[in-house]
């Protein structure tokens, strides 16, 4: 078995007096999406942002390709970082209002890699592809982009830096159904040709079954469970050839 991307190891959050989880363990492989199911205020978010290096857990491991991030310098973990992203539950936000969707989409390429214009117009129109959007949609301003338009711009941005993880926070809570189910689809393709990894955050147990090979159920602090869909899948195309 391949090593995994990432492994989370007795992760805890305290607040004070109060704890938000304790002894969370799991982990992600290679090209695998996996779910983290649980209510509103169990503490999926921060587990996300504790994996990203925007919280600092009480205790624990957060390993990626085998290294505790949290044992990390600064400088370490700056070069890491951009090989774990993440999408969060209001998209918009991670968009500069003032610049059009073309300079949000390379800012992170002109920042970290210095490209030239030309470069960076071929390097657009690669990701546009990959995420569906058009030329017009990158000519737009954020408030003239549809949630689902954002979202597809928030992943081109991601993608721009070739990310081997990312979660993704509620990615599909703010879009009408119909939407929701093209972006998961979409996320879905980019991971097919990327062979990027997800840690998919959501309350939506429907949703999550749609998409992730494995879900780990949050509850009262500790991961109870983690249920594999692929056994099932197995499990199912078995009995249809009896």
């Amino acid at each position: 078995m391949p090593s995994p991307v990432l492994a989370v190891n007795e992760l805890k959050m305290s607040f004070g007096a109060a704890e938000v989880f304790k002894n969370v363990s799991f982990s992600v492989a290679p090209g695998e999406t996996l779910g983290l199911f649980g209510k509103s205020g169990s503490g999926k978010t921060t587990i996300g942002r504790c994996i990203v290096g925007l919280e600092k857990p009480t205790d624990g491991e957060i390993l990626v390709h085998g290294k505790n991030i949290l044992a990390m310098g600064k400088k370490e973990f700056r070069d890491l970082r951009p090989k774990i992203q993440m999408i969060f539950q209001h998209p918009e936000t991670s968009l500069d209002p003032r610049m059009k969707a073309f300079d949000s989409l390379v800012e992170p390429l002109r920042v970290r890699t210095g490209l030239k214009k030309a470069e960076l117009l071929e390097k657009a129109e690669k990701l546009a592809e990959l995420t569906g959007l058009r030329p017009e949609h990158l000519a737009r301003y954020p408030n003239q982009l549809s949630g689902g338009e954002i979202q597809r711009v928030v992943l081109a941005r991601i993608m721009s830096l070739s990310p081997d993880f990312v979660v993704a926070d509620e990615p599909t809570s703010m879009l009408d159904v119909s939407v929701q189910a093209q972006i998961l689809r979409l996320m879905q393709k980019v991971q097919r040709e990327t062979g990027v990894s997800y840690l998919l955050i959501s309350h939506d147990l429907d949703v999550l079954r749609k998409v992730c090979h494995r879900i780990a159920y949050l509850e009262n602090g500790n991961i109870t469970s983690i249920e594999d869909l692929r056994k099932k899948e197995v499990s199912k195309h078995a009995r249809s050839r009896k």
